[in-house]
């Protein structure tokens, strides 16, 4: 939506929100009993009755739009894998490696390099992508791209799809595409589990209903190479429940050994976080207005719906569909452990004083069983973590409360031991079942009365947890000034761990703050750093010293622009001792015990 001068913006979107709300119950948790449509005018009357936008007809002007139209491992040595959160469920990324060959997406092309030994690296073949590829997955001789689309939809309009390419890459030099799938909604995610892939798009309620007086209905739709279907009536599910719709969120199954399909769409709210384990996703969607009842009635409450969608070699089922008070962070908000879903949420508003977080645990059904609530009121969750029978969080407004819970009895959840230090952490890492790593932001209290903090530098920090209720914080380093910053602190894949190899490596951008600033401020709390470096800081990580810096590495000639994004570093991944740093603009190889420069590939 355009922005609009004046108060008519604020007061538009009050009347909506008051309108929107106005149909929402009051109390009760709803009926949550699954049901799936009998025909696409049954769909059609349920999205009318039950969606949350305002009535007008969306155009996409194609001159300004800026969208392209829709149309083995031979190493022994060992190699680091992506970093995900549940162990044999694989998660695309821009970069993967098998131990000989190295996958790297790139500015809409896939780079197949030829990445060991180091001494004999070379690109092998390029493949150019339509529309905005987004990651990619690797199995065997089978390479999967996603890229997001727009597909003309009328004169005026384009609806945005999810394009799947699936290509044999036998034959590293010359790839060949096996298979092609379009499916309707924007790409939100992918899982892949042994030979099966996952991929979840979501689609917005406007495209399946253009015109929302007397509109026509547009089902979702998957292209398979060159034969398109509508989804069935029947694999269309939905919850018989008067709150806000938003769309759909359509997930289709691939198997890339036979090709076989399955696919099915959720009428559902925002969604707004998935978590995937071996046997089911669980979608996370917000809901707004909720007929939870809250203890403050000033506020008018949030929650989470969750929809768990079982797996079964392939096959897509929705099981229950359930409701948390509260919002989730990101996937690792959630987990799924010995039969039970966990799930960590805050509520409220930390600027309206009001919020706090909770842990709920609800059974395969999707009813709570178990529950934590009021932790940290008056800050809200910056991370989580699950292990097994524990879990970690991380809250923040001023100091750092670290929170480890006991969830060894799932019925009675409680809260075992907390820990207050300066700055907050916004991913957290198992080191070992009794150590932790964060890395967040350093901070410093903005001052008497003013209730906040200003973020620093970057922080990693190393918990020790063995004693559960009284968690420490063992060692931690801090990277530059305020400004400092790392995409490891959004996405967990740019994280390189290994236990094993004692490394920690991190894309950094680098800020400092100059001698002569810090000389005319007496307080440089609030002030920004000067941008001085991007790169990779390798650290040296074990139980007896902590964390040792080790050295880093660039692929900037210089740092006077700090725009020169190409050359800024994305990823790290090792295969055997030699270390492999990527941008846009170049892989460089490095040896990983000292970090002596071995070679370098130009990808531009």
């Amino acid at each position: 939506m355009k922005k609009l001068k004046g108060y008519v913006a604020p007061i538009i979107i009050f009347a909506l929100l008051l309108s929107t709300f106005a149909l929402l119950p009051s109390a009760g948790r709803g009926d949550y009993t699954l049901k799936h449509f009998r025909s696409y005018e049954e769909m059609k009357e349920f999205m009318e009755a039950h969606s949350r936008m305002p009535i007008f007809r969306v155009y996409y002007d194609v001159e300004n739009a800026g969208m392209a139209e829709g149309a083995s491992m031979k190493s022994s040595a060992d190699f680091s894998r992506t970093n995900v959160q549940v162990e044999g469920v694989d998660e695309p990324d821009i970069v993967k490696t098998d131990g000989e060959f190295i996958y790297f997406l790139s500015d809409n092309v896939v780079y197949i390099i030829h990445a060991y030994p180091p001494e004999n690296t070379s690109v092998l073949s390029k493949i150019k992508l339509d529309g905005d590829a987004e990651n990619i997955f690797v199995r065997d001789n089978k390479l999967i791209v996603f890229c997001s689309l727009y597909r003309k939809a009328g004169n005026y309009s384009y609806t945005p799809t999810t394009l799947i390419k699936i290509y044999d890459i036998g034959n590293k030099s010359h790839p060949i595409q096996w298979k092609e799938m379009e499916m309707d909604g924007n790409y939100f995610d992918a899982r892949m589990i042994d030979e099966h892939i996952y991929v979840i798009a979501v689609e917005d309620a406007y495209y399946i209903l253009p015109v929302y007086i007397n509109g026509t209905l547009n089902p979702p739709q998957l292209r398979v190479d060159n034969n398109t279907e509508k989804f069935p009536p029947s694999s269309i599910y939905y919850v018989d429940m008067p709150y806000g719709m938003d769309g759909a969120t359509n997930v289709v199954s691939i198997n890339l050994e036979n090709g076989a399909i399955d696919k099915k769409s959720f009428i559902t709210g925002n969604t707004a976080s998935l978590y995937v384990s071996k046997n089911n996703i669980f979608l996370a969607c917000e809901k707004y207005g909720s007929p939870i009842i809250y203890e403050n009635p000033q506020y008018y409450g949030e929650s989470t719906i969750i929809y768990r969608i079982s797996l079964e070699n392939g096959s897509i089922y929705h099981r229950a569909t359930g409701e948390v008070p509260g919002r989730v962070l990101n996937q690792f908000s959630m987990d799924e452990y010995s039969g039970f879903l966990r799930v960590a949420t805050t509520t409220g508003s930390t600027w309206a004083g009001n919020s706090y977080s909770g842990i709920y645990v609800l059974s395969m059904d999707m009813n709570i069983v178990g529950k934590v609530e009021k932790i940290a009121p008056g800050e809200r969750i910056y991370a989580a973590r699950f292990m097994g029978e524990k879990a970690y969080l991380v809250t923040f407004r001023e100091t750092d409360p670290f929170f480890t819970i006991n969830l060894s009895n799932p019925y009675v959840p409680e809260v075992a031991g907390e820990l207050k230090i300066p700055g907050y952490s916004d991913y957290l890492h198992p080191y070992d079942e009794n150590h932790i790593i964060g890395i967040g932001k350093e901070t410093v209290e903005a001052g008497e009365n003013k209730n906040f903090a200003w973020y620093q530098g970057l922080k990693i920090a190393l918990f020790n947890v063995s004693e559960f209720k009284n968690p420490i914080e063992m060692d931690k380093v801090v990277i530059g000034d305020r400004g400092t910053d790392s995409n490891s602190l959004h996405d967990h894949h740019a994280f390189l761990f290994s236990k094993e190899k004692e490394l920690l490596a991190i894309p950094v951008s680098l800020y400092l703050i100059d001698n002569e600033t810090k000389e005319m401020y007496n307080d440089t709390a609030s002030i920004y750093g000067d941008f001085v470096f991007q790169g990779l800081y390798v650290y040296r990580i074990n139980l007896k010293d902590g964390i040792v810096f080790k050295g880093r590495i660039t692929h900037l000639e210089n740092f006077t622009n700090c725009w020169d994004y190409s050359h800024f570093i994305k990823r790290a991944l090792y295969i055997g001792d030699t270390l492999y740093t990527l941008s846009d603009a170049m892989i460089k190889i490095n040896d990983m015990k000292n970090l002596k420069e071995r070679g370098e590939i130009s990808l531009l």
